[in-house]
């Protein structure tokens, strides 16, 4: 640990940091990687949220400890695919995403006790609103609604009440379009949720400024002509569907094309008359009258008894005076009644008033006949040459007859027909773009697997070439040092066996070759070892001392 720690101080400061700042760093790689594997698969939660549901939302996941992303600004949540489940149930129990609007669920929050009718009514628009944007927002075209009504209401002290309007602003998805009828719907969605409010009084809007709808009462310019120009172009693609049907059966699908083109009247006609008819006479009412009238004018006459015998000349049956004046008068009223014929006629519009059509049909095709020649091979996967042959008069006259039943051809109104038999260009079918992926697997996963072996292989590289050299020199450093340190000990104590007190007992026996055979008792070494032995390896120590010292390290590294 001694030998570590001054080999650690013989580096330098400088080295010490890069060998730190190389460790954290190699530690924040791997960190990276075990992050990056280990990480689940993220899952779309909601999309096309607005800036107040997504704001909402983002709350909520964070109190629940729930992870996401939050992606294409703030419009598309991304949670794992394990949270998604639990993640749209805590939202759903908010009411998020509420799309911007509130329905009916204000009323289930707790009212207060002196909440007053005018807030009561407000609140009552306010969810009507909301439901009805919501209910429109589910058309495919449109993203997003908003609905403002006017509920209808009588002023004080005035007779009549003021109207019911509305107003819808539409935000429609990318290159999408609203349909006349889906507009109509929209104002007959509208008008059928608000009493007293008639589909014409309501406004729309798209979020490019354009007035779908002007909601006054009166059609919006070029309204009538987008549903006239609609109706006639359904009108031709129903008649040339029904044409391509029904030759297709003959002469094959895909080998037959029409093209009709239809002069519609719009006009709305609407006529009264009045007929009288002279010749259908009725008795209503007779009335018949019949005057007589008599007059006795005759002069007064003397009277006498001659004058008053009866049966005398000038004398009366009953004794009176006879008439001098008599009248008759008969009169006679007839009354009759003329027939007469009250018609009122309205002609709707939509009127054929000529149709013009096109067929165009495609020959019939044969394979051709070729003689192979001898010795050669057929190959099977050769594509067989087709020659093509033009269909008969009689076939033609035969689809004409077909095509005036089908679309109701009329001479009289000046419709015409035109069936020609050409053949059609050879299609080439463009080879479909690449898939993107390989090996046949997606792009994406492919550059994750690829992303991993690179990082993987960097951590290898670093490891061999600067984890691997490093702490080879650290240990061949503290490694000297510890051959250092004990040469160092090894020179102390020859150093100290010379100096000091003998550390060999005095020799025993006499001359030379007695003193060397002899043994020597040393405190410091079990057994015995003789005196010529030690004497040889002193004079190896004193001739050749680098040496000696390098046998010995070598021993001291070999025995640790």
């Amino acid at each position: 640990m001694d030998a570590l720690l001054e080999t650690l101080k013989k580096l330098g400061p400088a080295r010490l940091l890069l060998m730190a700042g190389t460790f954290l760093a190699l530690i924040v790689f791997f960190a990276f990687i075990a992050v990056r594997s280990s990480s689940p698969a993220m899952t779309l939660l909601y999309n096309d949220l607005t800036t107040s549901d997504s704001t909402q939302i983002a709350a909520k996941l964070d109190v629940s400890d729930i992870p996401y992303q939050m992606i294409e600004g703030g419009t598309q949540v991304m949670v794992n695919s394990q949270d998604v489940g639990r993640a749209r149930m805590l939202l759903a129990e908010e009411g998020l995403p509420s799309s911007g609007s509130m329905g009916y669920e204000l009323f289930d929050r707790q009212q207060g006790f002196g909440t007053t009718s005018f807030v009561q009514n407000i609140n009552q628009l306010r969810a009507l609103e909301g439901e009805l944007a919501r209910t429109i927002s589910t058309l495919d075209p449109i993203r997003t609604a908003r609905v403002h009504l006017v509920m209808p209401e009588r002023e004080l002290f005035s007779r009549e009440s003021r109207p019911a309007t509305a107003s819808v602003f539409v935000n429609l998805r990318n290159r999408a379009e609203v349909g006349n009828e889906q507009i109509t719907a929209i104002q007959h969605l509208v008008a059928s949720a608000v009493p007293q409010l008639q589909p014409t009084r309501v406004a729309i809007i798209d979020g490019a400024g354009n007035l779908l709808a002007r909601g006054d009462d009166t059609d919006t310019p070029g309204f009538a002509a987008a549903g006239a120009e609609d109706m006639k172009t359904k009108y031709e693609q129903r008649l040339a569907r029904s044409i391509e049907d029904i030759v297709g059966r003959i002469v094959g699908y895909g080998r037959v094309r029409a093209i009709v083109s239809a002069d519609l009247d719009f006009s709305t006609v609407s006529r009264n008359s009045e007929i009288y008819d002279p010749e259908g006479q009725v008795v209503r009412s007779t009335q018949t009258i019949t005057e007589e009238d008599v007059e006795n004018t005759a002069e007064s006459s003397a009277v006498s008894v001659q004058n008053n015998l009866p049966g005398l000349p000038g004398a009366s049956q009953d004794g009176s005076a006879p008439p001098t004046a008599a009248s008759n008068r008969s009169e006679e009223v007839v009354n009759y009644e003329i027939t007469r014929t009250i018609e009122s006629v309205t002609q709707e519009s939509g009127e054929i008033d000529q149709l013009s059509v096109a067929v165009l049909i495609d020959g019939r095709y044969e394979p051709a006949v070729t003689t192979p020649a001898e010795g050669d091979d057929a190959d099977e996967n050769a594509e067989v040459e087709m020659t093509y042959i033009p269909r008969s008069e009689a076939e033609l006259n035969q689809i004409r007859a077909l095509v005036r039943s089908a679309i109701g051809f009329d001479e009289s109104r000046g419709d015409t027909l035109e069936v020609v038999n050409m053949q059609f260009a050879k299609e080439r079918l463009e080879a479909p773009p690449p898939a993107d992926t390989i090996m046949g697997l997606p792009r994406d996963q492919i550059v994750g697997i690829a992303e991993t072996l690179i990082f993987s292989l960097v951590g290898v590289l670093v490891i061999l070439l600067v984890l691997r050299p490093l702490v080879s020199h650290i240990s061949a450093a503290a490694q000297a040092q510890a051959r250092a340190n004990a040469a160092e000990e090894e020179a102390k104590l020859l150093a100290s066996s010379g100096t000091g007190a003998p550390q060999l007992a005095a020799p025993t026996g006499d001359g030379e070759g007695g003193e060397l055979e002899a043994t020597l008792d040393m405190s410091n070494v079990e057994g015995q070892v003789k005196q010529s032995s030690v004497k040889k390896i002193s004079e190896l120590v004193e001739k050749h001392p680098n040496e000696t010292v390098s046998v010995i390290r070598n021993w001291m590294t070999q025995e640790n």
